[in-house]
């Protein structure tokens, strides 16, 4: 629609009285048609105003002017020489603390504000003659989501649209993530549109509209503007390594106190663990040292209570956080899983362990081989701990990271790490140079050692072995005649009577079973006087 720039003037500065029986006022904007189109878009968005319909086919002048809802003149923004539709360069200009530019096209386009809004004026001239005029309004909304998302669940929803100028928006209505249209209460003279949901449940999770068709559009022009709402449809999935931090959530609402309860790990057992007065200034942390508030001092600045914990593999579990304001109360959960990994080593492996809690929220626990995953690695596990086992001594094939990774049913996982190094270490027993030929020793059982410190307790072991080989090679010498006597006496009255030399057939002896702590020596004798003298030292040894 094109208007003489005189009588746009008047238009602009008339209010209209009109009586029907009763008379009302009618501002400038709604004086008819004052603008050829409405632009409707949220604040800090980007805004194109376009100026043709369609383009010239000759050299024009195009001129932006702006009139802000505060004013009732017209203030000159940027111009630009267009043939056939295109500008001869992009420029641009600050005005009002904004950044106004004209595009190729000859289009405005700025950064919407709250001081943007208003009507924006393009006139194409040729030769200081106006040909062509065109306002665009532009209008802006503001969505609101109450309480701010996540949502708790039971809680009720408050979805706002609020349209400024608010004579402009001519219908709406709020339209729910499935397609379905909310009852949607309009207040005209506010510009709002309300609709609300009840004891919000966690299928009402999604992407929410507003519809809006304003003044001056045509029927079938409809702007669209659209928020996510997300509920918290329970306790909040978490894990964590043992004596990791872990930041324990609370509802996002500057209360006037909070309690914290803890559930125990796979349990139904609950108890107050953690209060705070936030008028008072005073808490009380009754079981847990390893817990705190994060920074009571700030919590104005904050906004929302929240928990620090440094976890043992016995503090996993459901941890409720319950904030009141005034009269009313406001939860959230954080349900905690602890993976916590440690090594025990044998005299023929190193055994890795992953122990976990709060198995309810776990999916699986896996053992897994860094340098090459497609690797199976044999694993044993029980309810609430999975073991694997690398041979001693450890060989290139064998060296290397091994990870131990929690899966949890929502997909959050937590890693434990250990590393497997080629160290010396061999807990073979070999006989040494003083021992005879076959001993048997018996280890004591290897004590659980943690994973920085097992390398040095097997390399106080290997100490030791020599000192007690000689200790042990000592006392065979002393005393291998006389066990070798007994021995001997017991096998003769298994053999017949052919037997008469019983250093002949030694391998007799190795094949009867050792008793438990049995040491066996092999002697072969050099002469007859040898022998008459070994048995004599067995008579001193025996008496």
């Amino acid at each position: 629609m094109l208007f003489p720039s005189s009588t746009m003037g008047n238009y602009f500065h008339a209010f209209i009285l009109v009586c029907f029986g009763s008379c009302f006022i009618i501002s400038p904007l709604m004086a008819g048609n004052l603008w050829n189109d409405v632009v409707m878009v949220r604040e800090d968005s980007s805004v194109t105003l376009s100026c043709f319909d369609s383009p010239p086919k000759s050299s024009v002048l195009v001129t932006w002017k702006m009139m802000s809802a505060r004013e009732d003149r017209w203030s000159y923004l940027l111009s630009a020489s267009c043939i056939d539709g295109q500008t001869d360069g992009r420029s641009s200009r600050v005005f009002g603390g904004k950044t106004f530019e004209i595009s190729a096209d000859a289009s405005l386009i700025f950064k919407a504000a709250a001081a943007s809004q208003g009507r924006y004026s393009c006139v194409i001239e040729q030769d200081n003659k106006k040909l062509q005029e065109r306002i665009v309004l532009l209008a802006l909304i503001k969505l609101t989501v109450t309480p701010t998302p996540p949502v708790t669940v039971d809680s009720t929803l408050r979805l706002v649209a609020q349209v400024s100028p608010s004579s402009v928006a001519a219908w709406g209505t709020w339209v729910s993530s499935s397609g379905e249209q909310l009852y949607t209460e309009i207040s005209h003279d506010k510009g709002s549109l309300l609709s609300k949901l009840p004891r919000i449940t966690s299928k009402d999770s999604g992407v929410y509209t507003c519809r809006i068709r304003v003044h001056g559009n045509n029927d079938t022009s409809v702007s669209e503007h659209r928020v996510n709402v997300t509920v918290n449809g329970g306790p909040r999935s978490m894990a964590a390594l043992s004596h990791s931090l872990v930041t324990l959530t609370c509802p996002p609402i500057l209360g006037d106190y909070v309690l914290l309860y803890w559930e125990y790990p796979d349990s139904k057992r609950m108890e107050l663990i953690f209060q705070f007065d936030r008028w008072r200034r005073s808490s009380t942390n009754t079981t847990k040292h390893h817990l705190h508030l994060i920074d009571p001092s700030s919590l104005a600045a904050s906004g929302n209570f929240s928990f620090l914990l440094s976890p043992a593999l016995k503090d996993g579990g459901l941890y409720l956080c319950e904030v009141f304001l005034d009269d009313r109360a406001f939860s959230q959960g954080n349900t905690l899983s602890v993976l916590h990994g440690y090594i025990k080593p044998s005299r023929s492996a190193l055994e890795l362990t992953c122990m976990y809690s709060q198995r309810s929220q776990v999916k699986a626990v896996r053992w897994s081989y860094v340098q090459d995953p497609s690797r199976f690695l044999q694993s044993a596990a029980v309810l609430g701990r999975i073991t694997t086992s690398v041979a001693l001594p450890v060989t290139p094939e064998t060296a290397g990271r091994y990870a131990c990774t929690m899966y949890l049913k929502n997909g959050n996982t937590v890693q434990y790490m250990y590393t497997v190094t080629m160290a010396n270490i061999d807990l073979t027993v070999s006989p040494g140079p003083t021992l005879p030929p076959a001993v048997f020793l018996t280890l004591p059982p290897a004590e659980d050692v943690s994973a920085s410190s097992y390398v040095s307790s097997f390399s106080f072991l290997l100490f030791l072995i020599p000192m007690i080989a000689v200790a042990v090679g000592v006392l065979l010498w002393r005393q291998g005649y006389c066990v070798t006597h007994r021995s001997v006496e017991q096998s003769l009255s298994h053999h017949s009577g052919e037997v008469e030399n019983i250093y002949e057939n030694p391998d007799d002896l190795r094949q009867q079973t050792p008793p438990q702590g049995a040491v066996y020596m092999d002697l072969k004798p050099t002469g007859e006087m040898d022998v008459y003298k070994e048995l004599d030292r067995y008579n001193q040894c025996c008496g």
